[in-house]
This record gives C-alpha cells, sequence and structure tokens, in this order.
C-alpha cells in the first residue's frame, strides 16, 4: 500500500488535472479518483498508526509467557 503522502500527492494531482480539463466527465472522473486517493490516505494513516515499532535489542521486548518452575528452585 502507498504511504499517505504518496496518496494525498496522487489526489493533488487528480484535483490540479481536473481543473485544467474543460470536459465535465474527465473532471468528475478526477474529482471522484483524487477522492479515493484521500480514502486510501486516511487507510495509509490508520494502518501506520497501528505499527508497533520493535526495539533493536530483542531482548527489551521478549516476555516470557510463564517460567518454569525448576528454575525457580536452583
Amino acid at each position: 500500500m502507498p504511504s499517505d503522502k504518496e496518496c494525498t500527492s496522487h489526489a493533488d494531482e487528480c484535483v490540479r488535472l481536473a481543473g485544467l480539463t474543460d470536459d465535465l466527465i474527465v473532471r468528475d472522473q478526477l474529482l471522484d479518483l483524487a477522492q479515493e486517493w484521500v480514502l486510501t490516505a486516511q487507510r495509509a494513516r490508520r494502518d501506520d498508526a497501528r505499527v508497533v515499532p520493535l526495539h533493536t535489542t530483542l531482548d527489551d521486548n521478549v516476555v516470557p509467557l510463564h517460567t518454569n518452575q525448576d528454575d525457580d528452585e536452583s
């Protein structure tokens, strides 16, 4: 999936091109496409917000699910 910046850039270009055409059908299609790019950008931002970055050291992120009782007795 493209980044939200890429999607926004595509949407801006569609709006720019829509402003240059005299063909109402093409203009409407470009504006519809721009709207789709905006929605895709919003989805990309939501997806990016869900990503949890891992630390460079894996040990910082490892949490044991349980401890072995044999380890506690030594």
